[in-house]
């Protein structure tokens, strides 16, 4: 580019940057309060002050910083909606920041048009949404904004979604579901089950950790198997290994105990299991 056209396009933006100051722009922001304006196809990045989630029109005051002056307008929110294509959604569950993790309706659709795969997608500033409802969603490069109810849903689907998570179902039994919902209430279900095995699974090592600290010993591991709960625990520096039930009795001590294993728990054995003489001990582990 000869030198005289690249000072003139310096200038030039350097005029469109100076007659930012003052501006008044509408913008949806997110947590992080940050705002982008596009300039002769040049991308800038204002920090908003005072920000929080929610559509506002805002004031220029730096060329990095605007601060709000009033909440957008519905006429205007939609004015900006309306520059983004549609994407049909059916919301999961709820995020920070009015937003929520939401399955495209089409998913087929959605990998076609907008390269978005299989996977949620976050979508921002939703307002009371509900497990399993469509939505409106506006797609702005990688961002994803609400934009209203699905006027074509039937409500009823998805009141009998939640109906079917909260009665535990596996399968939804819902006549008429798009692909969309049957993939949004499968992944709910295996979400909950997840969650339910963690705590499940948390609470078993609370319940371990706490009697073993009881009995003075530190919890190293543990294993479920087909006869109860393999636990390695280690105390003054001695590592052991003791097959308890669920209920924490002790089924096999990793001494010889003639046959009075039942007689112990997890906190009880540490001390017996510390006395006992080495020809005494076995490893459980083989």
């Amino acid at each position: 580019m000869p030198r005289t056209n690249t000072l003139d396009l310096i200038a030039r933006l350097g005029r469109a940057e100076a007659s930012l100051y003052g501006q008044e722009f509408l913008a949806p922001l997110l947590g992080n309060g940050q705002a982008r304006l596009r300039i002769y196809d040049l991308i800038y990045e204002l920090k908003v002050t005072a920000a929080y989630p929610g559509w506002w029109l805002c004031r220029v005051h730096t060329a990095r910083q605007a601060t709000i002056i009033a909440e957008a307008l519905p006429w205007q929110r939609g004015d900006y909606l309306a520059l983004w294509p549609v994407l049909r959604l059916v919301l999961l569950e709820p995020l920070p920041d009015k937003a929520w993790l939401a399955l495209p309706y089409n998913p087929s659709a959605a990998a076609q048009r907008f390269s978005f795969s299989g996977g949620p997608l976050v979508i921002h500033l939703v307002e009371h949404g509900q497990p399993f409802e469509r939505v409106i969603g506006r797609v702005e490069g990688r961002t994803i904004w609400y934009d209203d109810h699905d006027h074509r849903a039937d409500p009823c689907i998805a009141e009998a979604l939640r109906a079917a998570l909260a009665a535990g179902r596996a399968m939804p039994g819902v006549p008429g579901l798009g692909a969309g919902e049957q993939a949004a209430y499968l992944l709910r279900v295996n979400q909950l089950a997840a969650q339910k095995a963690y705590t499940a699974a948390q609470r078993t090592e609370q319940q371990l950790r706490h009697a073993l600290e009881v009995g003075g010993a530190r919890l190293l591991g543990y294993a479920l198997t087909d006869h109860g709960l393999q636990v390695t625990w280690e105390r003054d520096g001695q590592r052991s290994v003791t097959l308890v039930g669920t209920d924490l009795s002790v089924v096999s001590a990793g001494v010889c105990l003639s046959g009075e294993e039942a007689s112990f728990d997890l906190t009880s054995i540490v001390g017996v299991v510390l006395d006992a003489p080495a020809f005494a001990r076995w490893d459980e582990t083989e």
